[in-house]
């Protein structure tokens, strides 16, 4: 008898400036990760989170399957832009299979889409008893425009790839960011976690509670925007911008842009923040877990720290998975981390899930 093939699972980040692939081996339950690439795309192939140029990114999806060598097509696609909405609503209670049907008659008033050009998808956060004893459930609702959808595949398609699942980046986050031991335990009354990825043009938020993503949030703000602040203030090369930006080199007039391009962007998560505690009247944190391209950006965490006004860890993307032989000195891993928690944390989705 064959032995059985073994599963392999691919992430796939496109973001603003790059192209970052996971390919995950399930064996004997266990992920080892196999493949891991990143590929930079030049500016304005991808604007916002959207495809801008389709024919660069099909050739850049190319060049990113032959550098990595990689053979499996199907991929988890992972999605943040303006044309995504994510919102906590409130329906009757009714079992998983009859809300499956029953969500495009329930939920027009919920959303700014048509329903006809929506594509919607839901994951049940929780069951409760109202006043009136009526059995209720919070529903997290997830909708997307079909034509920003049909450019990915578009894209896919041409590049020979097929989605085998298309992911919020958010939902991807605890997969890889949350320890696989604390997502595989059932467990209520725990604290909620933030989870905040900073790419290179959008920054996600997740807050996740119980196991379960409880809000999902996008800025269109990233590392790329420190540099840029910097390059358009004290008209610096963006090469050496990107150094100051990193903590590599130092310039007191950047590092006073910078701190305050800084001050701003924790504002702002701030209030994503704010607005899920003033929804949920959730007040209890346990810490924010922080990882992205742009996370690594000198001082950041520690503004974070207290802006937010609880404990902020580095995330390490690599803790749920098992290292498998990859080309690169163990210094470039631990350089590529923070920029993989996304493509990881999609490839990880059947291993969680």
């Amino acid at each position: 008898m064959s032995p059985r093939k073994a599963q392999v699972a691919v992430g796939l980040d496109i973001s603003s400036n790059s192209l970052k692939v996971a390919a995950i081996d399930i064996q004997k339950g266990e992920p080892i990760l196999n493949t891991l690439g990143i590929v930079r795309i030049p500016e304005g192939v991808v604007r916002d989170g959207e495809v801008e140029d389709g024919v660069t990114l099909v050739e850049s999806l190319k060049e990113l399957w032959q550098v990595t060598g990689l053979k499996e097509k199907s991929v988890i696609l992972g999605i943040a832009n303006q044309k995504v909405i994510v919102r906590p609503i409130e329906l009757p209670y009714m079992e998983k299979e009859e809300l499956d049907s029953a969500l495009r008659f329930q939920v027009q008033e919920f959303i700014p889409i048509p329903i006809e050009d929506a594509i919607l998808d839901f994951d049940i956060i929780e069951e409760f008893m109202t006043a009136e004893e009526e059995r209720m459930l919070t529903v997290l609702l997830v909708a997307a425009h079909k034509d920003m959808i049909q450019s990915f595949v578009e894209v896919l398609k041409a590049a020979g790839l097929s989605p085998s699942a298309i992911d919020l980046k958010a939902f991807a986050l605890p997969r890889s960011l949350i320890p696989l031991q604390e997502l595989r335990a059932a467990y209520e009354g725990g604290e909620a976690v933030c989870l905040i990825n900073v790419g290179a043009g959008i920054t996600n938020i997740a807050i996740v509670k119980d196991n379960v993503p409880r809000f999902a949030r996008f800025l269109l703000r990233g590392g790329d925007d420190f540099v840029r602040a910097i390059v358009n203030r004290l008209d610096l090369e963006w090469v050496e911008a990107e150094e100051i930006r990193r903590g590599r080199l130092a310039n007191l007039e950047a590092d006073a842009v910078l701190q305050q391009e800084i001050f701003n962007f924790v504002g702002e998560i701030r209030r994503s923040i704010d607005y899920y505690i003033a929804q949920t009247q959730e007040r209890t944190f346990s810490k924010a877990v922080v990882s992205g391209s742009g996370s690594m950006t000198v001082n950041l965490v520690q503004e974070l720290n207290k802006g937010l006004r609880m404990p902020v860890e580095v995330g390490r993307p690599y803790q749920n998975v098992q290292m498998g032989k990859l080309p690169y000195t163990p210094e470039e891993l631990a350089e590529i981390e923070p920029a993989v928690a996304v493509c990881v944390g999609l490839a990880l989705r059947e291993v969680v899930e």
